[in-house]
């Protein structure tokens, strides 16, 4: 009932009637501007990540500057008004549909929500489950009517890594412009920095996510000045990364950049050493002249470097949750499913026991699936290796966060929106490479009867005729350039 009295409170006051007719003059350009229409969904990512550091010691953060701290009260009513227009202009935009187009992985996801919805429903608040099934199926349908069918051509895969790269820049210059003001206000938990989101947890999540589509863009870029705009902006993000002191979101970050460069040590090099000299500065600037009082990096690498455990009591507690209450979870205290702990999956296992975890469990099968044909998609058409290894690195990373953060079972944050996009954006890559007739699958091996020969009954090509070796190859699909347009359903 609270959220809803902020969403009429946000929507009579005067940022809520200008952003109305704001949202008007959006709609009608945002029909005719792909860019525009993408930029909308990235500000609605970002609105999404916007969040209070609350507990019982701090029951209000320190205020931000103007207009942060205004949009911060307002951030989630905010979001669910970008939902909107962003499905209005979805539905108005004429782009080609696909057959079959919701991703495997999602209908896992949607079924953990739906296990979330009828717990709380039947249990819990009636009203509280219908708000976080409506959200989290707006938040769906945003993502699917949306920047999956605006994705059709190579274009439009370009535009969805700058939506999500621009994610990552807002960040960087909000909270840039915070600090111009007083930086206290963004990094006053243990002097890390957790920015405009909910903690420095969180804020290492947003940065680690983007990180992909930064690199994306870079080795995409053919100009000298967009190289170097694209670089400097990753040691941008890789630097307030540091500052968060999160060691989630720097393991997020390195399997992202193994990921990438897992056949190209030389380009890795090219990246790393700029970037490595510009944190070098960083750091020797910052420990020399601090921003302010309380911040300085030895507590970010403090807890960098540190090898202590800090989840694993929180971690115990939940597999001893799961043990006693194996098959529902354990019983809910209140009207709604909270404290989801430390880990996406121990906490579906405590909070939902095994009809929920069941469903997580594939989601996290199928997704390794999807990037499994991915990889064999990236050998056989060499012109698409950019853009898996940017959705490979980007899913993997929001996997192995998964394991140290439970955005899984959220229905309005950032993780879940750039992981749908990323599944969409796999997805999409799957059915071009369908269409153009690319394996993603490996070749299934046909077992001789057994009256026939041992000699193998394979054909041989000239070439093994000339050798005296068989060959199980047909051809070539290097060659194959797709122009990433798929057929109207």
């Amino acid at each position: 009932m609270q959220f809803l009295t902020q969403l009429f409170q946000f929507i009579f006051t005067p940022f809520g009637l200008a952003g109305f007719v704001g949202g008007l003059i959006l709609i009608d350009q945002a029909r005719r501007s792909a860019r525009l229409a993408w930029l909308l969904v990235s500000v609605c990512c970002f609105t999404a990540s916007l969040a209070k550091f609350v507990n019982e010691f701090v029951p209000e953060p320190p205020a931000l500057a103007f207009p942060l701290q205004q949009l911060r009260e307002a951030g989630r009513p905010l979001t669910i008004v970008l939902l909107g227009l962003v499905l209005v202009i979805a539905l108005q935009r004429q782009t080609p549909q696909y057959k079959h187009w919701l991703p495997r992985p999602i209908l896992f996801l949607i079924l953990v929500q739906v296990v979330i919805f009828f717990k709380t429903l039947l249990f819990g608040s009636s009203l509280f489950a219908l708000l976080a099934a409506g959200t989290f199926g707006a938040v769906v349908a945003m993502i699917i009517l949306g920047p999956a069918r605006w994705l059709v051509d190579e274009n439009g895969f370009s535009l969805a890594a700058w939506s999500i790269a621009m994610v990552g820049l807002v960040f960087i210059v909000a909270n840039g412009y915070q600090a111009l003001f007083d930086l206290y206000p963004i990094t006053f938990v243990h002097g890390l920095l957790l920015g405009t989101t909910g903690n420095p947890q969180h804020a290492a999540t947003l940065l680690a996510t983007t990180i992909p589509a930064f690199i994306f863009l870079f080795e995409q870029q053919r100009w000298l000045w967009g190289r170097l705009f694209w670089l400097g902006s990753l040691a941008l993000v890789i630097s307030a990364l540091v500052m968060t002191g999160s060691r989630t979101g720097f393991l997020m970050t390195t399997v992202t950049v193994l990921l990438f460069y897992r056949h190209r040590l030389g380009s890795l090099l090219r990246i790393a050493l700029p970037v490595g000299i510009a944190l070098a500065i960083l750091i020797i600037v910052v420990n020399q002249t601090p921003l302010s009082d309380t911040f300085t990096l030895t507590a970010a690498t403090g807890k960098l470097l540190s090898g202590t455990n800090s989840r694993q009591a929180v971690w115990n507690i939940l597999w001893r949750n799961f043990l006693e209450n194996p098959l529902f979870g354990v019983p809910l205290r209140g009207d709604r499913l909270l404290g989801y702990g430390e880990s996406s999956w121990l906490g579906a296992a405590s909070a939902l026991g095994l009809i929920g975890f069941v469903p997580l469990l594939l989601f996290g099968l199928t997704s390794l699936q999807m990037m499994a044909q991915l990889f064999l998609i990236s050998r056989a058409s060499r012109s698409l290796f950019l853009q898996i290894s940017m959705v490979i690195s980007g899913l993997t990373s929001l996997l192995a966060g998964s394991f140290f953060e439970a955005y899984l079972l959220g229905n309005l944050t950032f993780s879940l929106m750039a992981l749908l996009l990323y599944l969409a954006l796999g997805h999409y890559i799957i059915k071009v490479a369908q269409h153009h007739s690319i394996p993603t699958r490996p070749p299934a091996r046909v077992q001789p009867a057994p009256w026939a020969s041992s000699r193998s009954t394979v054909p041989m090509t000239p070439a093994a005729l000339r050798t005296g070796r068989r060959s199980h190859s047909i051809g070539r699909t290097n060659n194959i350039r797709p122009n990433y347009r798929t057929e109207k359903s």
